[in-house]
């Protein structure tokens, strides 16, 4: 039981070195990189990066912390089977999540390659406005 406290708290340690690196990462997006020109674009994939980075980490922690409890709990006479089922539920709400997730960062990037730039849309608000 100490071990399985002992864990949990490594993991709560890992969740907040997450939490930590993404504050950090979001700060960092914010000011361009060696040879990296400044500007809207620039911020928002570094920001995405980092956001992506971060959801994925949480993610594989949280299925870690889904194996702690089903081996800490699998030791309670009698509940062997239901610990096994909500495991797995979790597993699979996990793995849904993790597509969602997926699925909007693909929309996000691909959404803001659609989108025209900040400079040309400027340039066409100025020229259709003199017409």
């Amino acid at each position: 039981m100490a071990g399985q406290q002992s864990e949990m708290m490594n993991l709560a340690r890992e969740l907040m070195d997450i939490q930590r690196e993404y504050m950090l990462g979001s700060m960092q997006a914010l000011t361009p990189t060696d040879g990296e020109t400044g500007g809207f674009e620039s911020v928002y994939r570094r920001e995405l990066d980092t956001t992506q980075k971060a959801v994925e980490k949480t993610l594989a922690l949280e299925e870690r912390a889904v194996d702690e409890l089903q081996r800490g709990a699998g030791d309670v006479p009698g509940m062997n089977g239901m610990v096994d089922i909500m495991s797995e539920f979790s597993r699979g709400a996990l793995h849904m999540r993790s597509q969602l997730w997926q699925a909007w960062f693909e929309q996000m990037r691909s959404m803001r390659e659609a989108a025209p730039s900040s400079a040309a849309a400027a340039g066409s608000k100025r020229t259709g406005s003199q017409g």
